[in-house]
């Protein structure tokens, strides 16, 4: 935990959370019924705001997924750094 680089583990996160993005708003748009498109679209605006199927609206979303990703694992590095990195008793 030592060696744990807030940056990469930020980055890191923040591709994988793109991946998902990418995932969920490509799931939405399979889904046969309208009502659950209508339930998936709501849901993905509710989560990235400024998100709608335009091109810039997808591109808004894109990136405040990686930002999202990004802030986690590096708040995550950074909490694994201070609490769970054992420190020498005297």
């Amino acid at each position: 935990m030592k060696n744990l680089n807030i940056n990469k583990t930020g980055y890191v996160l923040g591709i994988i959370s793109v991946i998902f993005y990418l995932i969920c708003s490509f799931w939405g748009g399979l889904l046969a019924s309208p009502a659950l498109q209508e339930l998936h679209l709501s849901l993905l605006q509710l989560s990235y705001p400024g998100f709608s199927f335009t091109a810039t609206g997808y591109t808004i979303g894109l990136v405040e997924a990686f930002v999202y990703g990004w802030v986690f694992g590096a708040l995550f590095a950074w909490l694994c750094k201070k609490v769970c990195v054992k420190t020498k008793v005297q």
